[in-house]
């Protein structure tokens, strides 16, 4: 919402209630983006933990990879997904240092310098009106009777009017351009952020993009090796089957009570 110059120098009632409504605005608007700065700052400091947190899992996987060097596809599979998980690491910290910059920082300055500035001017141009409504109450009750303190009156209504009027424009004036600089600066600071995001997700799916045939490799030599586990574990099962028959079949009738029983017949007869 703009001001109009016009409309200042007159002091109409159509002024008056712009400019109350433009200052209703500026506050609830300081209030939006204090919130929106602090709620910015909880996210980068959630996402600088959950940075931290990915890099321990990920030093995790490099020491299982050494671990596990004696088998290759192992060993294999854990690096290259260490190394991906690494990449997509430090495009989250991209992220957040451009939430840092263009949000956080962005929003702050624009709350501490120029709303601050505008609060400033307000005091002022506050100040100048009251002196504006006192020296027209004085004018309007000075006595006619007396010249010389009609004239005084009349005097610095003049001038308290001109330097009202003067402090007016350069109100509205500040007015306007912080309202046109606040358009910009909230588009601008969201913009970039999200084009952060974007670039958050293209590069993430280019890099898995890059990966996925080995991972569509790696999916396939799983299938073929859950089939071959199940035809081994029929085998050994079979095995240990035979085996243990046959063991059984041993102990039923070992050779030292057959013996045994041989002896005992040929003694008893």
């Amino acid at each position: 919402m703009t001001v109009d110059f016009e409309e200042c120098i007159k002091d109409s009632p159509r002024f008056r209630a712009n400019i109350a409504e433009v200052e209703t605005e500026v506050v609830e608007i300081e209030a939006k983006l204090d919130k929106l700065v602090k709620l910015c700052s909880g996210m980068i400091e959630a996402g600088k933990a959950y940075v931290s947190a990915n890099k321990l899992f990920v030093n995790g996987v490099r020491d299982l990879s050494q671990q596990c060097k004696k088998d290759e596809s192992i060993s294999e599979c854990l690096e290259k997904c260490g190394e991906s998980l690494q990449e997509i690491i430090n495009y989250h910290m991209v992220l957040f240092d451009q939430a840092q910059r263009s949000v956080k920082q962005q929003l702050q300055n624009f709350v501490k310098e120029d709303v601050r500035k505008f609060k400033e001017t307000k005091k002022h141009f506050d100040r100048v009106r009251e002196d504006l409504e006192i020296a027209q109450v004085k004018n309007a009750q000075a006595p006619r009777n007396k010249p010389h303190e009609v004239e005084e009156a009349t005097g610095t209504l003049s001038i308290t009017r001109k330097c009202f009027r003067h402090l007016a424009l350069d109100y509205v004036l500040q007015i306007n351009v912080l309202q046109a600089k606040k358009k910009f600066e909230i588009l601008d600071a969201m913009l970039s952020f999200m084009h952060a995001q974007y670039s958050l997700f293209q590069q993430g799916y280019n890099l898995l993009d890059e990966i996925n045939p080995y991972m569509k490799k790696l999916a396939a030599e799983l299938d073929q090796l859950v089939i071959d586990s199940a035809m081994e574990k029929r085998e050994m099962e079979h095995k240990h089957a035979t085996i243990q028959q046959r063991t059984l079949m041993q102990v039923s009738d070992p050779p030292f009570f057959s013996h045994l029983n041989f002896s005992l017949k040929h003694i008893f007869g």
